[in-house]
């Protein structure tokens, strides 16, 4: 055997061959042990699984296992949808899953069910994990529990919409007395107005605008008489004919009406100026007070026009006694496409049933 002095280029080489592997087994066990620290700091402070890229489940943690109340062996080799919660819609996990397989991670908050059937709220990350030739290896998921949080949230949420709700009818309310102060000087019922406002809303309705919309004319609606509180009594209580003079006086009110409303940034009071100051044009513009026609007047002016001049009719005035409905019929038939929107008319006419019965659950006898 010759000495390795003899070839000293080779056993350094050698040497050095040895030393680095060794150095690499030694790194390789360290990073192993923080790999395990990592992975036992993440199990103690988190919710884990890990499926297959076909997202069956091939690792779950103890604490998946105590909060789904399903043992690992339950759990394992079956699909995630053994915990979705039904509530959860079907494209919620459509899009996560697309995302997921476009090799990007996904977070969200999700629904799932316990094995005993009750909810629980999970915030989860879902990464893609991805081999050396860049395609997906498993999906891992990483969940923390926020069930008291959620359930917290939805508390506030509904405690608000309450309040909302709260807010909304003691506005309407409001409105609806404000509204009724002109037709109590005309010693009309405040029930006139909140029929003006149902029968706007179901016009509104039939006439295809939307439920904001709809709902907006209702609230705003009652203020349609609101320029009332600027007339003489001589001339609203006037049991007989006004002459020409009171009928000039008669005229302004929507003008007043609109003069005490418009200032306001409120939709609803914006919305109440229009309906105030509109209601009493026609549609052929022969109405007042600004001889507006056809689709100039507004349309929250046009259906209130209807459901104003069908719940007057229908009732007894200090001038006149209420009407038939084959009366109210009669006129509107006349009167379409001259004093009233003609397709409103038609609506109004074709469900006129609808109109009574609101006309006859809003009347002193029914209370």
């Amino acid at each position: 055997m010759k000495p390795y002095s003899i070839y000293p280029d080779q056993f350094f080489s050698t040497f050095k061959k040895i030393i680095s592997k060794l150095g690499f087994i030694k790194n390789s066990k360290r990073h192993e042990g923080l790999l395990r620290e990592y992975k036992e700091a993440i199990d103690r402070s988190a919710i884990v699984s890990k499926t297959d890229p076909k997202g069956t489940i091939t690792y779950v943690n103890d604490a998946f296992c105590t909060i789904s109340q399903y043992s690992a062996q339950e759990l394992l080799g079956k699909p995630h949808n053994i915990i979705r919660h039904p509530d959860m819609p079907a494209l919620a996990f459509e899009e996560m899953w697309h995302t997921i397989t476009s090799k990007r991670p996904w977070g969200g908050v999700v629904k799932n069910r316990k094995k005993d059937g009750t909810a629980y709220y999970v915030k989860s990350l879902i990464n893609p994990i991805l081999n050396e030739h860049g395609e997906i290896e498993e999906f891992i998921a990483i969940r923390h529990d926020v069930t008291e949080l959620e359930m917290y949230r939805q508390d506030l949420e509904t405690r608000l919409q309450e309040s909302v709700d709260e807010i909304v009818q003691t506005q309407r309310e409001i409105l609806y007395t404000v509204g009724a102060i002109g037709e109590k000087r005309s010693k009309e019922t405040g029930l006139h107005v909140k029929r003006v406002a149902h029968y706007s809303y179901v016009l509104a309705k039939l006439y295809g605008l939307d439920e904001k919309q709809a709902q907006l004319l209702r609230e705003a609606s009652p203020m349609h008489d609101i320029g009332k509180v600027g007339i003489p009594d001589s001339v609203l209580l006037k049991p007989g004919p006004l002459d020409d003079e009171e009928w000039a006086i008669i005229k302004t009110h929507p003008t007043l009406g609109y003069e005490m409303l418009k200032h306001s940034n409120r939709e609803i009071l914006q919305a109440a100026a229009i309906i105030a100051h509109e209601h009493h044009e026609r549609w052929d513009g022969k109405g007042y007070p600004r001889g507006l026609k056809d689709e100039e007047i507004h349309i929250f002016g046009r259906i209130t026009a209807i459901a104003d001049v069908y719940d007057a009719l229908g009732h007894d005035r200090v001038y006149k006694k209420a009407w038939s409905l084959a009366q109210i019929q009669e006129l509107f038939h006349e009167e379409k496409g001259r004093g009233f929107d003609p397709v409103l008319s038609e609506l109004f006419l074709t469900h006129i049933h609808q109109f009574e019965t609101i006309k006859s659950n809003l009347s002193p006898s029914f209370f």
